[in-house]
């Protein structure tokens, strides 16, 4: 009788027969179980010689059939085409490894190094040398006239009125940076090392480490920390000065604006008292109005409920936007940039005459003697002192 009180099969148990087997087997339904253990069929000799003579066979077909007719036609389109636009250079692939990039150390120029003997030959031509300080001087002036701000507080005829701009040659070359990395070409792959831009090596290093911005973020963070424990000292009663607006409250002022602003309905006054007799024609009249005006009335209720919203929120948020805004203008800066091999560096002081003030501007320019032009990439011009015509005090009369 105990049969029916044995333990039934746990979910740990170690049988590999299914559960309702096990089960039958405990109540002694089952009087015999034989395990059996399946064997992989064994790898035979025959098989593996049949399989690779049936590949080798379909390839040579494939190969005679396919293959050998699409290269004959291939070289024989290639002989019409000249040899100079066969003989391509391809160049291998370059894998750069981060962190592998460094600065090389710069080389000094030599007496019989091309750029010496530009420099040479520049030195000695004076009318070049006024030329090339003449373009600079009317370049800034584009680009004060160009400005958008300088317009507006010192006019837009703004004339060149004098600068001083000194011609230097340099003894060293700009540095240049080198990155290593696998080079995978036709018939090879090795490690070795490419030569990279100095604007590219600028830019990633400002990309991986933005300053400006964690700077800016900080200012941000900063503001919002300290509104809201003013606010928070205010609603404790510890600072006696009134904290900062709450979110709560700034909607609720937008709201109470909105609401006292309404513009009156279209339809005009309300309509005068009608006598007692046409009570009932009047009711009858003006339920229609009344739905379309209460509709009405929802509808721009959450329109301006929404739009409370809004401006509440970007209350909330202005002063420490703000604060962003102007730390991200005060620290942010472009990506610097090396100027070309062999340039002749220019730099001075540019004044500019406006009807409203005088602007001086400090400038650093690199002239490439190979196209005779500036390099706009690594040109670097600040507005160093503007100075007011008429100027009154800051306290009043």
């Amino acid at each position: 009788m105990f049969r029916f009180i044995r333990p039934r099969r746990s979910i740990f148990s170690m049988s590999r027969l299914p559960l309702k087997l096990e089960a039958q087997q405990q109540r002694g339904q089952i009087s015999q179980v034989q395990r059996v253990q399946f064997r992989k069929p064994r790898i035979r000799f025959r098989t593996v010689a049949t399989t690779a003579i049936a590949v080798y066979v379909c390839y040579h077909i494939y190969s005679k059939v396919v293959l050998d007719p699409l290269e004959r036609a291939a070289i024989e389109a290639m002989k019409d085409i000249p040899e100079e636009l066969t003989e391509e250079d391809h160049k291998p692939m370059f894998i750069p490894f981060p962190g592998t990039t460094k600065q090389l150390k710069p080389k000094p120029y030599r007496g019989s190094d091309p750029e010496w003997q530009e420099f040479i030959k520049f030195s000695k031509d004076q009318k070049l040398a006024q030329r090339v300080r003449e373009e600079l001087a009317n370049y800034v002036q584009q680009v004060a006239l160009r400005h958008p701000v300088l317009a507006i507080r010192c006019g837009k005829q703004m004339k060149l009125r004098r600068y001083w701009l000194d011609v230097d040659f340099p003894q060293h070359a700009p540095p240049e940076f080198e990155r290593s990395g696998i080079e995978v070409g036709d018939d090879y792959i090795t490690w070795g090392t490419q030569p990279v831009d100095s604007l590219t090596v600028f830019r990633l290093r400002q990309a991986l480490w933005p300053s400006a911005l964690i700077k800016s973020f900080w200012s941000f963070t900063k503001v919002m920390i300290v509104d809201d424990v003013k606010r928070i000292a205010g609603m404790l009663g510890i600072r006696s000065s009134p904290p900062p607006p709450s979110l709560e409250q700034l909607l609720a002022r937008h709201q109470q604006l909105m609401k006292g602003s309404q513009i009156p309905s279209k339809d005009g006054p309300p309509a005068l008292p009608q006598p007692a007799g046409d009570a009932t024609k009047a009711i009858t009249a003006a339920t229609p109005a009344e739905k379309s005006t209460v509709t009405g009335k929802k509808e721009n209720e959450n329109e301006m409920e929404i739009s409370a919203a809004a401006m509440a929120f970007h209350g909330h948020f202005f002063r420490a936007i703000m604060a962003f805004k102007a730390k991200m203008a005060q620290t942010w800066r472009p990506a610097p940039n090396y100027p070309p091999k062999g340039s002749i560096l220019v730099s001075g002081l540019v004044e500019l005459d406006s009807p409203k003030a005088w602007l001086v501007f400090d400038v650093k320019a690199a002239w490439d003697p190979k196209t005779s032009s500036y390099d706009a990439r690594s040109m670097h011009l600040q507005l160093r002192r503007m100075q007011l015509k008429k100027q009154g005090p800051v306290g009043g009369g």
